[in-house]
């Protein structure tokens, strides 16, 4: 959808929004609120033209002796997809050791647990040691009320992830 700069409905509704905009100056607002750059917007998106903010981000960063995966954002639904095809792709190199740091993370549903635990039982059956780092506050309750919290390998740092990683290694190579 174009912008109907001749459109009479548009040019209405513009007048009735700067007419609306002036009369609500006694109630907060952003500081030059430009009506015309709102509907310019509000058109672009209509079209298409605007990609929704990704809600999840990630980051792998990856070392001779570890790979580190970083998750920020929301995982949510599209979100658990990505990070299952990249867990899978991350725990089919098999690195020395995977992290997996949620400390950006601002949510985490239902699947994205279920994300997390099928990624723990695919390193282990792999041969990958796999770590959680750094669960923010909010995915952090949702592990503790469902239980999970033995289920996970969760670590406050990558350090402490590090160093139980490579104890557990150590002790599977004593026996």
């Amino acid at each position: 959808m174009a912008w109907p700069e001749d459109d009479e409905r548009h040019r209405e509704v513009l007048a009735a929004l700067r007419a609306w905009a002036r009369k609500i100056d006694s109630t907060p607002y952003p500081p030059g609120l430009d009506i015309d750059a709102l509907m310019a917007r509000h058109y672009a998106s209509l079209d298409g033209e605007l990609e929704p903010p990704p809600v999840m981000g990630m980051v792998v960063t990856a070392t001779a002796e570890t790979t580190v995966l970083t998750v920020g954002g929301e995982i949510d639904l599209s979100g658990s997809r990505r990070l299952r095809q990249q867990l899978t792709e991350e725990v089919g190199l098999a690195p020395r050791l995977l992290l997996l740091d949620l400390t950006g993370t601002a949510h985490c549903s239902a699947r994205g647990l279920a994300v997390l635990l099928e990624a723990t039982a695919d390193a282990r059956e792999a041969g990958v040691p796999f770590a959680i780092v750094g669960c923010a506050p909010v995915v952090r309750r949702a592990v503790d009320a469902l239980g999970l919290e033995t289920a996970l390998p969760i670590h406050a740092t990558i350090g402490e992830a590090i160093e139980w990683l490579e104890l557990l290694e150590r002790l599977k190579t004593s026996r």
